[in-house]
């Protein structure tokens, strides 16, 4: 190379002052990272690029002689364009060239290829024996390596160990199996435990107890011999007496039909599973000044003996409750504190045979026509009878310890930057569905990358797999972890995938999640088969409807990691499920193997390949392109339909001074800034890996600048704009609004008018982390 490079200087009659250096150096670890700078010419650089610290560059334009030499430099063109293009074809000819796609745009990159170089001491430029494996060949493998598993081997592994609750015996057991597993795969040095002691409401030696106080059919209730240790963990303890009302699932829409016929204030309610989380009943229940609330398991919605009840939090909020917005770690003292989503009222579980009793003693109105269960009365009280619901809790606190389990294959040009693959590990019962198949997947999503990385697959990124302890609690390990490292993990994770419940049915296929996410799942479930049809899992969903968002798009459930991860993190976070329209079983001791082998048509192993398939891919996509294959067009769309929901009420907003300019104006700021960022792509060298982090830098910004600084962690701790809960979000906003244009006297303006001053901020600052430089977006406000 030096004699060509002396030659071409002779040619031209003096030195050559534009080069290009691209090395690999191997690091202290073993890894190999590539280094590339850019040809530079000392005279008549265009750009001088300083990288900063989180990756922003700074760029200065130089001022030209663009007549200087210009004969000399066409000539120097032409023949460097005639010896790239010869050296092009002989290098690269008989190969399949990639698709690129648009970076930043719904266009994912399907075909940029991956090169590992044979030669481990460094890159030689001579060397034309460089490998160069596509996406195709990836999914290939990816592929062929799932063929043979041991998924179900591990679903009865794990399901089946006697009495792994959230830190029990059974809980560490399957703990050290996961952490043996991925030593096996990923070499110990690569695998580690984050261990935290958390506070747990669990049974007390005193069980609770459920009365009928008065009347004639006054009598302590059986609550059935197999739902002795089933209870609602986070409960208020204590007694409480009041009339039974009758609220079907415990929406917020059932509780307003509710209120048009029934005063809850002081009552008992009871309410079916389902629909909601039961955290979010009891929360719905306190709203409207009920005493307590009874949850059953309707036999229209759950194929359950009928004198089964059902395990279920009622905390709304995610973590360890008594240390709300940061770690549960051993060695940090804090005063005593408690989450602002724990009940004040007493919560307990029921069989069907118990709540059909209650039901059929309830007097006063019929159930309104829009609910499912009609001929049912309301309440409140019983038929002709003074007769009254008396509860009584007597749960207990009690601190556990409990273990994370993580592996890693680290990247080899952004090892800092991860996707994070997690799964749920203990359960209440054998949590076949619950935590089984979760863990089975994760290790089997382990195994087929490790052995991809020893024929030589070589991530940009690393790949973090994550085994989570106390999902049964409200995901309190994975939410622990969070906020142990919640000041830079949004700096760090591209993406979070959920395995939490992943198989549960056959019927069909569920995502839940940011919005950033879908398109790439979009594009994963169009290559894969789906299990019960001679299509992909795409077209089976598009068959009941055409729109694809319709048919697998679903709320994400409150209780789940992809909520801790997304709605407090601030991390783009997708949750995926294979489910049946009837409400799968989980919290009682129906879920087991049998169950779930059932519920999927004895399909089970085929359902979990099409789902590490899916996964796979999508981890495949988000590990090999130089930009992250992130949606972050999508919210500019989402940000316009909030908006227009606000306008709606904008004649009352203007009748009091405030006007919808300055949050219009954001959402400008931030649709020019997601353009701006997919045109410096698609004009950039990719190749440049200090432009790639630039870039990368301020997708991952996004998100997290979604999440409202303006509320306490502690007190509000889901402050994502568009998917958290509170008066700070744009859903909270709307109905604020709907409620002062029905009954003004009822709100107080200046709440609505401070939130939506907050909104417009918080989106202003997420378009000024997706600009990057303080300059690139001039607008003035």
């Amino acid at each position: 190379m030096d004699n060509i490079r002396t030659a071409i200087s002779n040619f031209f009659g003096g030195e050559l002052r534009s080069y290009t250096r691209f090395s690999l150096t191997r690091q202290a670890d073993g890894d190999l990272s590539r280094v590339e700078m850019k040809a530079a010419d000392t005279e008549n650089d265009e750009e001088i690029g300083d990288g900063m610290p989180d990756g922003m560059q700074t760029r200065v334009r130089k001022p030209q002689n663009r007549y200087k030499g210009i004969m000399k430099n066409l000539v120097f063109v032409l023949f460097f364009v005639t010896i790239g293009f010869l050296v092009g074809y002989l290098a690269f000819r008989g190969q399949t060239p990639g698709i690129p796609g648009t970076p930043g745009s719904s266009a994912v990159q399907s075909e940029e290829p991956f090169i590992n170089y044979n030669n481990t001491n460094g890159y030689n430029e001579d060397d034309e024996e460089a490998s160069i494996y596509h996406f195709s060949d990836l999914k290939e493998r990816l592929l062929s390596y799932l063929a043979t598993s041991n998924l179900m081997a591990n679903i009865r592994r794990i399901s089946e160990t006697d009495d792994h609750q959230t830190g029990s015996s059974g809980d560490l057991i399957n703990t050290r199996y996961v952490k043996e597993e991925f030593s096996k795969m990923l070499d110990e040095d690569n695998v580690w435990t984050d261990t935290h002691y958390v506070t747990l409401q669990v049974n007390s030696k005193s069980p609770n107890k459920i009365w009928i106080d008065g009347g004639e059919n006054a009598r302590e209730l059986d609550l059935g011999v197999k739902n002795s240790n089933v209870y609602c963990p986070y409960s208020a303890n204590g007694t409480f007496t009041g009339k039974l009302v009758y609220a079907n699932y415990g929406t917020e829409d059932d509780f307003k039909e509710l209120q048009k016929q029934v005063d809850v204030n002081g009552t008992v309610v009871i309410v079916r599973a389902g629909k909601i989380s039961f955290a979010e009943k009891v929360f719905n229940a306190e709203k409207m000044k009920a005493g307590g609330v009874l949850i059953y398991p309707d036999p229209a919605d759950y194929k359950l003996e009928r004198d089964v009840a059902m395990f279920g939090h009622v905390h709304m909020g995610l973590g360890d409750p008594w240390t709300p917005g940061f770690p549960s770690f051993n060695h940090t003292q804090f005063p005593p504190t408690k989450s602002s989503g724990l009940p004040g009222i007493l919560a307990h579980s029921i069989s069907a045979n118990v709540a059909l009793h209650l039901r059929r003693l309830l007097g006063g109105a019929d159930t309104p026509g829009s609910w499912e269960a009609r001929g049912t009365k309301l309440g409140p009280g019983f038929h002709n009878d003074g007769g009254q619901i008396k509860m009584e809790i007597n749960n207990v606190e009690e601190v556990r310890e409990i273990h994370n389990v993580f592996g890693v294959i680290k990247g080899n040009e952004e090892k800092d930057h991860y996707v994070v693959i997690g799964a749920q590990r203990d359960s209440y019962g054998s949590g076949a569905a619950e935590s089984g198949v979760g863990t089975a997947l994760l290790l089997e999503l382990a195994r087929v990358f490790s052995k991809m990385v020893k024929d030589g697959f070589r991530p940009r990124r690393s790949i973090v797999f994550a085994s989570w302890s106390g999902g049964d609690f409200g995901a309190v390990g994975a939410t622990e972890w969070l906020e142990g490292y919640m000041s830079v993990l949004h700096l760090k994770i591209c993406a979070y995938i959920s395995l939490d419940k992943a198989v549960a049915g056959g019927n069909d296929f569920k995502i839940f999640g940011s919005s950033m996410l879908h398109t790439l799942i979009h594009d994963s479930i169009a290559m894969v088969q789906s299990p019960l049809s001679s299509g992909t899992i795409l077209e089976r969903a598009q068959a009941s409807s055409e729109n694809w968002k319709e048919a697998v798009l679903t709320p994400i459930p409150m209780d789940s990691s992809v909520y801790a991860f997304l709605a407090s993190g601030g991390i783009p976070s997708i949750g995926l499920r294979f489910v049946n329209n009837d409400n799968y079983p989980y919290g009682t001791a129906a879920d087991t193997v049998d169950t779930l082998m059932r519920s999927t048509v004895q399909k089970l192993e085929d359902f979990g390949r099409a789902m590490a398939e899916v996964v796979g891919i999508s981890v495949i996509k988000l590990t090999i392109h130089h930009t992250l294959p992130l949606d972050y067009h999508k919210y500019a769309d989402e940000l316009t339909t909030h908006i227009i929901k606000i306008q709606q009420y904008s004649s009352l907003l203007e009748e009091r001074g405030l006007t919808m300019q300055w949050l219009f104006s954001a959402r400008g700021a931030y649709y020019r800034a997601a353009r701006s960022l997919a045109n410096d792509i698609d004009a950039s060298d990719l190749n440049d890996v200090m432009l790639d982090r630039t870039y990368n830098n301020r997708i991952m910004r996004v998100e997290n600048h979604f999440l409202s600084p303006y509320v306490s962690i502690t007190s509000c701790p889901f402050r994502h704009l568009l998917y958290g809960r509170g008066h700070h979000t744009f859903k909270d906003i709307v109905e604020q609004l709907m409620l002062l244009e029905k009954s003004p006297d009822l709100v107080d303006f200046n709440v609505i008018r401070t939130s939506i001053a907050y909104a417009t901020w918080v989106v202003q600052g997420a378009a000024n982390a997706l600009a990057g430089e303080v300059w690139a977006d001039r607008h003035v406000y």
